[in-house]
């Protein structure tokens, strides 16, 4: 199968990587134990450690990130589209069962926990393989563990600088805050804009930056938010 765009596989993931900030390596992010509180509660206000979302307002990173990861765990689960490099995926997540479902032109891929399984349009299910003797199979196999980079929570905790509250807007019939700053990757700044709820979800994110003097762009776009996804081993 060919990819359908110029990109092949590997600089996809590489940007992938360099614009999330992720190597799929970092431990899943876990709801703190604020998330044990009433749901009503949850509804009113954010955590009291995380700053309220007004425009105009600066928030540091550092402080940023932990609540969205908080709040992106917090959820039955959750689909978005993707788009990298100009390579459309669909992504559904399910926080409670660490499980995720990627399906994009490139081929698929199911991780549960530790478990990962790929496709191709060529080929059936199989356990990921990074020896395979196709090629497609064999990056999708190797770039498994960055799937996780493309998922709200685990990008939230590579933010670093400062986010300003430029706007704010509506997303899945929520009010969005629009938070626009820049974090360095590799070398590389990468310019962020994401649309963030009052209680810090992230409905929306942008990332840009140049790689290798080509402009790359991800963008994320959360289509079904806190509607438990049912991902099942294909084997």
């Amino acid at each position: 199968m060919r990819v359908t765009n110029k990109w092949g596989v590997g600089v996809i993931v590489a940007a992938a990587v360099l614009l999330t900030g992720c190597s799929g390596t970092s431990e899943k992010p876990e709801p703190s134990s604020a998330s044990d509180a009433p749901a009503s509660q949850e509804a009113d206000a954010p955590q009291s450690d995380c700053p309220e979302l007004t425009v105009g307002a600066t928030i540091d990173g550092a402080t940023l990130g932990p609540c969205i990861a908080d709040a992106m765990a917090d959820t039955a689960g959750y689909a978005a589209k993707t788009s990298v490099m100009g390579v459309e995926s669909t992504t559904r997540f399910n926080p409670g069962e660490h499980a995720i479902e990627s399906d994009s032109p490139v081929g698929s891929i199911i991780v549960i926990g530790d478990d990962v399984w790929v496709k191709s349009a060529a080929s059936e299910w199989q356990t990921a393989d990074p020896a395979s003797s196709d090629p497609i199979v064999a990056a999708l196999s190797s770039s498994a563990a960055q799937v996780a980079s493309l998922d709200p929570a685990a990008m939230a905790t590579a933010l670093t600088g400062d986010f300003t509250v430029t706007g704010t807007g509506t997303r899945l019939g929520q009010e969005v805050f629009l938070l626009s700053g820049q974090v360095q990757q590799q070398g590389a700044t990468v310019e962020i804009v994401s649309e963030v709820t009052a209680d810090y979800v992230t409905l929306a994110s942008t990332s840009s930056a140049s790689l290798n003097g080509q402009s790359v762009q991800i963008s994320m776009e959360v289509t079904e938010w806190d509607v438990k996804q049912d991902i099942v081993a294909p084997l």
